[in-house]
């Protein structure tokens, strides 16, 4: 049965549309019809251009659907979507029955055939890091720390990297953290390419230089964290000035704050810290994948379809390519940046004005 949390979202009481059969693939990969209910658009559950709604399933189980149209022109949101899809069956399938499943979405199913491709997940926990502020005590903070740096890890296990943390894609229900937006997750070694926003996506990673290192999300972190100990965005090129005033921070995440991702801890160097004697991922990456022959042609026949309808190459989010083989993981400094404008989705400062109305 599945447990749901408090979402911080309203809604769930509205969903008074006429119930439907929607038919999906579990994560287990049978097709399975519940008749279910559509609720309204969930605001900043992940960000464009996939859209996010409210489900009823069963008259019990409540779930959010995040789906992309398909205009033939775009085909942005359908491989957003189908990197959704990848990284959250690779979690699922990696931590299913494990306590490590609650750090991410928990997946119920999807469809990529569907006339609106969809996938479906159990609703969210709690609320977003970007309305919590000041709300918070510092041991709550510390155990967002330890969350987020272990999904971190948990992720490098698995070989990605996740590009997209920031405070609106991590929830907190009192107990633990859970990080969304799987679709921003990238291979370990893959072409950085420029996406992400100051001062959560580190320098290089917005700027597109060198390859995707799991301490790009090591930075974020460690802004996400600063937000939420002073209520006020972080430097979007390296340590805050005053980070030397928040000794908790500064010891377990200071490094963390260094512009070049060669210059920063590994994931497993900081958990260590946090979580002394025990390293999760470490078992990841020493257990074999008994379903990698199917993955493998999983992504065969994904290739094959995409290539009969004339789209790009598959792979971890728009634009991501494969590492080439022995490339060098190494970094130059990245460009002056011109600042640009922020997405509303992502949040803005802890307890400022933007979250009004939220």
């Amino acid at each position: 049965m599945v447990t749901h949390h408090s979402t911080g979202q309203p809604g769930f009481g509205e969903l008074d549309g006429a119930p439907v059969r929607l038919t999906f693939i579990s994560p287990q990969g049978t097709r399975q019809t519940v008749l279910s209910r559509l609720g309204g658009e969930r605001r900043r559950t992940t960000p464009p251009p996939l859209a996010a709604h409210d489900v009823l399933l069963g008259g019990s189980v409540r779930a959010v659907r995040l789906s992309c149209t398909v205009d033939g022109t775009d085909d942005e949101g359908p491989r957003k979507l189908e990197a959704e899809i990848r990284a959250a069956l690779c979690v699922h399938r990696a931590f299913y029955g494990q306590p490590y499943q609650s750090l991410f979405p928990s997946l119920v199913g999807y469809d990529m055939d569907a006339e609106e491709p969809f996938v479906l997940y159990q609703a969210p926990r709690g609320d977003a890091a970007a309305q919590l502020g000041y709300g918070i005590s510092t041991t709550e903070q510390r155990t967002i720390e330890r969350d987020l740096v272990l999904a971190v890890r948990l992720l490098e296990g698995l070989g990605l990297v996740h590009r997209g943390l920031v405070p609106a894609a991590v929830r907190w229900d009192g107990k633990r953290a859970q990080v969304w937006d799987l679709g921003a997750v990238a291979r370990v070694g893959s072409r950085r390419v420029p996406v992400g926003v100051p001062p959560y996506a580190p320098p290089e990673q917005r700027h597109g230089v060198g390859r995707a290192d799991p301490r790009d999300s090591l930075w974020s972190v460690a802004q996400i964290v600063y937000q939420l100990a002073t209520g006020q965005q972080g430097d979007p090129e390296g340590p805050p000035r005053d980070l030397s005033a928040y000794r908790s921070l500064e010891r377990p995440l200071g490094e963390a704050f260094a512009p070049l991702a060669a210059d920063r801890p590994a994931p497993a160097e900081v958990l260590s810290l946090l979580m002394p004697g025990q390293d999760p991922a470490a078992q990841v990456e020493a257990s074999p994948d008994p379903l990698e022959p199917l993955r493998q042609e999983y992504d065969r026949a994904m290739e094959r379809k995409r290539r009969d309808a004339g789209l790009g190459p598959y792979g971890y989010g728009h634009g991501v390519e494969a590492p080439a083989r022995g490339a060098s993981r190494t970094t130059a400094a990245p460009p002056r940046e011109t600042r640009g404008r922020r997405r509303p989705w992502f949040g803005g400062q802890a307890g400022g004005r933007d979250m009004r109305g939220q």
